[in-house]
């Protein structure tokens, strides 16, 4: 199964950023970091296709999960799931502390919140966040998983 974030935004003195992530029962996808505002076709081109299609070809069997934001519930994205064959469970919108990306990313956080001093630029933010994100193993934190 792989759970996908699309928008976790660390904010502070220096300017958020949004980061996209994917993580499965024994990998994780690379870190893609996305400037401005986040569209259906920049889901598409700069996240499913080069990252997330390839990801899924390597599984042997995956269900992919992704929360309901804007980009993400477009008739062109559902389309592209649907020509790729994915399967696709559902995002529990009550429930987040259910999804494994959502305890990933408060992990995350956690980390984030742990370094002096902040970040002073989006780079070293970005920085940052990939550390944190390699630094959370799922195999020794259960509850990422």
């Amino acid at each position: 199964m792989l759970n996908s974030c699309v928008t976790h935004h660390h904010t502070g003195p220096v300017p958020g950023i949004m980061v996209w992530g994917g993580i499965g029962y024994h990998s994780r996808t690379p870190l893609i970091c996305i400037s401005g505002a986040l569209n259906s076709q920049r889901y598409i081109s700069e996240v499913l296709e080069p990252v997330v299609l390839p990801y899924l070809q390597g599984l042997t069997t995956a269900i992919f999960q992704q929360d309901n934001a804007r980009p993400h519930v477009t008739r062109i994205v559902q389309s592209l799931f649907v020509n790729h064959q994915i399967e696709l469970l559902p995002w529990s919108a009550r429930s987040p502390d259910l999804s494994p990306i959502e305890n990933t990313l408060s992990m995350v956080a956690q980390r984030l919140t742990q370094i002096t001093p902040p970040a002073v630029t989006p780079d070293q933010l970005r920085q940052r966040v990939e550390a944190a994100c390699s630094a959370v193993n799922p195999r020794t934190h259960p509850k990422a998983l």
